[in-house]
This record gives structure tokens, sequence and C-alpha cells, in this order.
């Protein structure tokens, strides 16, 4: 047992002593009550039956039901404050655990599995939950309930006593092997448990992939042999569990067998002054063990269990944290909106590999940055450090020259606007999706920002408008829909910097339309960086910068970097020249329409005047 991280474990009770005491007293006095009755029983015996003390018989018996009600009450103690804690600790565990997965670098989130943080903070916490609310308790019942017995028997007939008590030397060498041979195999339980919750969670979140490709017979086979590993690993588990029990219990029952037969040895023998009512009140001192005894197996396993699932809670718990405020780190002042990487490069945790090399950009208030470039040439990467997702490994970001990691984190953010490619929406209403980022948005702002995004219209065709109830991930929207409400919600937030993550790739042209007119007006007087596949997006940028390799090899404005015949040509020739010249004829089309239509209605006045001057007008 490890006991570094019990030790730990149990420093979740300190905010709870008064708790643990009064359940402590209660476990105590409960066993108090509870040794007390094969005293009383012995003299029953010894003093009742053998000198026909009917008064003294009476007296024992009410005294028993007297002790048997104290018993309930500080039973009733004892198990109520004990599961009031166990759940208190489970509860500031569970909140210790969310919070830190809320605040782990993106770094983190970028290789976890979000099977295994939901089987964490879920069935590891609700192991260490029964811990406290029987394993400890119930180990410290039989613990004190044993050293009780021993003292008394010990007192009563020291000889009887170490008979009686002989046979748990080999039960505490057996409990020893049983935590021994447990503690992995309940580990591994909890391991193959989370590789199932991923599997099933990936499933969930892939359901459309299945069934498009079909491959739903597969699935379930993967999953059905995933189960059947934890299946077996969880019967072998209980074939060790179950050979503890019949162990302890005939243990228990050798131990009685010895007390009867010695014990009416020495009785019979005049020895030690045992006499029938000691001989009785042994044995039921040793029955008295039975039940806790045999219950020992269960609070090892739930030992085992709470200090394995305790490990795998504070794994995340303990995960450092690179991107902490330091001490007396000011507030990021009101941003204005200027924007410089001095010689930045960046490695992702883990890798030595760099994914930015010597990325130096100046970007003036008010300007529009377009990021170009294949994919995995790095244009994610250079946006993800504005607002300090992650931290550079090589030179530095400066926002207004502030450098970014010098200031607190959430002041930084909360002033910079971030519409990614696929946005999120909670299972909220639409009010609550665009008032996220300011939740004490009016709805006259709410309102104001989804018109602005051009989201106003479609969200006034639900019946509830902007209490209108979004499905999980927002999957009863369109993706043009989700994308206008996370632009609105960006909206909301009035913010100085932009970063647009190809936020119109996932739309029809037509929506695209839409949301491009909304953009139009929230990139004015706001520094936007924006990764772009879209002509309509680059056209008009202040600098366009070509990634290639995590390094910028062309930049320029579109009719500086076409001249150039480099890599952006490259890039228009491949992506963006069909766009444009949809454009132009879509242009020439529109300007066609409206010389016909003028034509059109030259000649239906010039037929008008011609008809007034032949009747004579």
């Amino acid at each position: 047992m490890n006991f570094t991280l019990w030790k730990r474990m149990m420093g979740y009770l300190r905010p709870y002593r008064r708790m643990a005491i009064i359940a402590f007293v209660g476990l105590v006095g409960g066993n108090i009550l509870m040794v007390a009755i094969p005293i009383i029983l012995r003299d029953v015996i010894d003093r009742g039956i053998e000198r026909n003390d009917s008064h003294f018989m009476i007296a024992a018996g009410l005294l028993v039901v007297g002790l048997g009600l104290l018993r309930g009450i500080v039973g009733f103690m004892s198990r109520y404050f004990g599961e009031r804690l166990s759940h208190e600790i489970a509860y500031d565990i569970r909140n210790a655990y969310y919070n830190r997965v809320q605040t782990l670098p993106f770094s983190y989130h970028d290789n976890a599995e979000v099977g295994t943080l939901i089987t964490r903070a879920i069935s590891d916490v609700a192991e260490i939950q029964r811990y406290f609310a029987f394993g400890l308790l119930d180990g410290l019942n039989t613990l004190f309930l044993f050293v009780s017995v021993a003292i008394i028997m010990l007192i009563n007939s020291p000889l009887l006593a170490v008979i009686a008590l002989l046979p748990m030397i080999p039960l505490g060498f057996f409990s020893r092997a049983f935590i021994m041979n447990i503690a992995p195999r309940w580990k591994i339980i909890m391991e193959e448990t989370q590789t199932l919750s991923n599997h099933l969670q990936e499933n969930a979140l892939g359901a459309e992939v299945v069934r498009v490709f079909a491959r739903e017979e597969f699935e379930i086979e993967r999953f059905g042999t995933q189960n059947e590993k934890l299946y077996h690993e969880q019967l072998g588990f209980i074939k060790q569990w179950a050979s503890y029990l019949p162990t302890s219990a005939f243990i228990v029952a050798t131990s009685t067998a010895l007390v009867l037969f010695f014990g009416g040895l020495m009785e019979r023998n005049n020895i030690g002054n045992v006499t029938v009512g000691l001989v009785v009140s042994f044995n039921a001192y040793v029955l008295l063990l039975a039940q806790p005894m045999r219950f020992l197996g269960f609070v090892i396993l739930l030992t085992t269990q709470a200090i394995s699932s305790s490990e795998r809670v504070f794994e995340v718990l303990d995960t450092p944290d690179p991107l902490v405020n330091k001490p007396g780190t000011p507030p990021m002042p009101p941003i204005k909106g200027h924007v410089r990487f001095e010689n930045v490069n960046f490695a992702y945790d883990g890798e030595n590999r760099s994914v930015l090399h010597e990325i130096n950009i100046d970007a003036q208030p008010g300007q529009v940055i377009a990021l170009l470039g294949a994919t995995g040439s790095g244009k994610t990467s250079v946006v993800n450090l504005i607002p300090r997702f992650y931290d550079v490994t090589g030179g530095r970001v400066t926002i207004d020259d502030i450098d970014v990691r010098d200031v607190d984190l959430h002041s930084l953010r909360s002033q910079i606007g971030i519409v990614l490619q696929n946005s999120l929406l909670f299972s909220a209403t639409i009010h609550d999706n665009i008032a996220y980022g300011k939740p004490d948005a009016s709805r006259e702002q709410v309102i104001a920002a989804a018109t602005a995004a051009n989201a106003h219209d479609f969200i006034m065709e639900f019946p509830e408008g902007y209490d209108t109830l979004v499905g999980e991930r927002g999957v009863t929207l369109s993706g043009g829909q989700r994308q206008r409400i996370a632009i609105a919600r960006a909206l909301l937030i009035a913010p100085r910097i932009l970063i647009l993550d190809d936020a119109t790739s996932s739309v029809d042209t037509q929506t695209e339309y839409l949301i491009q007119r909304a953009l139009d007006k929230l990139m004015e007087g706001r520094t936007s960086f924006v990764i772009a596949q879209r002509l309509s997006t680059v056209l008009n940028a202040d600098q366009i910068l070509v990634l290639d390799s995590g390094r910028i090899v062309e930049r320029g404005t579109h009719h500086e970097l076409l001249a150039l015949n480099g890599a952006y040509k490259v890039i228009y020739d491949l992506q963006l020249a069909e766009q444009e010249r949809l454009r132009r004829e879509a242009s020439i089309a529109g300007e066609l329409k409206h010389t016909q239509t003028n034509d059109r209605l030259a000649t239906q006045e010039l037929q008008a005047i011609a008809d007034r001057l032949a009747s004579g007008d």
C-alpha cells in the first residue's frame, strides 16, 4: 500500500475534523457498548443461572435492552456523520479536479482523452468516497474492536486469550498477501474501464462516420472485445476476493473451536479461574470479532481501490501548468491592438522539433493580417501564441509592447475575440451561448451582436427566438448558423484583437457572404489575424503572410505577392484563382443585368414618349 498517497488522501479530512470526531466518538461508543454485552453474559451464567438469582437476570436483561438502544443512537451518529463526511470529501475532490481540468494548458488537452478525464472525475472519485464512507470507519471499527476485545480477554484470562487469538496471526499474513495481489489487479481494471469509456465516447461523437461507412458491426465487435477483457479482469478480481471470505471464516471458526476445547479443559481442571461463564463470554468475543474480521477483506479492498483511484486523480491535479501567472502579475491594460512577434520559435511539449522558426510580425492597430499555407505549416500555432494558449520557446510575443507572459492571463484573453473553424456551442439557450463571454450582457446587447453577425433573422424564425435551446455541441443548428452565433459571441465582448481561424470554410457561398459582411464590420478598427482559404478574406488584408514548414516565406499585399510569382502565386492558382474568376463573372453578370434593366426601362420610356406624340399630347 502506498502510504504517501493514503496520507495525502487523508488530508482532505482536515476541514471536517469536527464531523470526523463525532463519527469516531459514535464508533468508539458503539464498540464499548458492544464489548460490555459478553461481560453481562458471563455474569448471567456465573451468577444468575448457577446461583439462581432471578432479580439479577431481569436486571441484566433490561440492561442489555438499554445498551442496545444506546448502540442504535451512537451507531446512527457514526454512520450518518461518516457518510456525510465521505460525500463532503468527494465533493471537494471533484470540484478541485474539475477546476484543474479547466485550467490545464492546451498542451495537456492535446494528448488527453476525454473518456479518461470523465472516468477519473466520476468513477475514481466514487471509489475514494466509498473508502471514507465504509473502508475508513469500518477499518477503524475492526481495529478498535480487536484491541478492546484482546485487552478484555487478556485481563480475564491471559492463557485462554492467547489461545483464542493465536489463529489471528495467519489471518494477518493472509490479509497482507491479499493486499499485494489485489492492488495491481484493481489498477488494471480501472485502466480497462478508462479504455472502454474512451471508446464509447469516441463512437458517440463519431456516430455519423460509423454509419456513413457502415462500420456498425466492426465497432460493436471492437467494443465487445474490449468489454470482454474488462470482464475477465473483473472475474479474476472476484475470484481473489471470494477466496478471502471462506479463509477468514475458517480462521474465526478455528478460534471458536480452540476457545471451547481449551476453555472447557481449563474450567474442568480449575486452571486460571476459568468458569463456564468466562468460556461463554470468550466465545461471544470471538463471534463478536468474526464479522469485523471477515469484513477486514472488504476494508482492504476499499483501501486498495481508493489509493489506486487517488493516484489517478492526483496525477491530473499534479500536472504542472507552465502558463501560470507570475507572482504579482498585473492585469492587461486596455488593448490598443499593436501585436508583435519578435524572433519567435515554438515547439510543443515533449517534442524536440520546432514548429515555428524565427517568426517576425508587426501588426499595427486596426490592420488585417491574413495567414496562408498548407496544412501543418504553422498558421494555427502562430495565432495560438497571441492569447498565450502556449508559451513561446524562443523570442517573445507582445501586445502594445507588453510581453503576454507578464500580464494576467484572464485579463489578456478577455480582450481577445476568437472564432474557430468549428465553433463549439453549449447545451443552453441561444442567448446564453452568445453571452457566454459576457454573462451580464442585456438582451438588447445580445440582439445587437446577433444582428451585426447576420444571425438575428434566423434566430427569430425559431418559435422561442433567443430562448431556443440548442442541442449538445449545437447539433440542432446548421454549420452556418453555429458560426454566426460564434461570431456574435466574439462581437459581444468588443475585442480589440480578433483571431479568425478559417471562420468561413465550413459554410456555403451564400452563408459565407452573410458572414463576410459581418466580419467586415467586425474587423473595422480592430487588429485581426485571419487564417483563410477563401479569396474574399485575403484580398483586402493589410498583410498576407505565407507560411511553409513553420517559416514565413513571403509577406505583402495581394497584388505585391502576385507580382513576386512565388509561393503565394502557387496557392492563388491552386485555391483562389477559380474563386476570383467566379467572383468576376458574378460581378459582370450583375452589371449586365443592371445594364439590361436600364436599357429596358429606357426603351419603355421612349415608347411612352412616342405614344404621347402620336396622340397629340
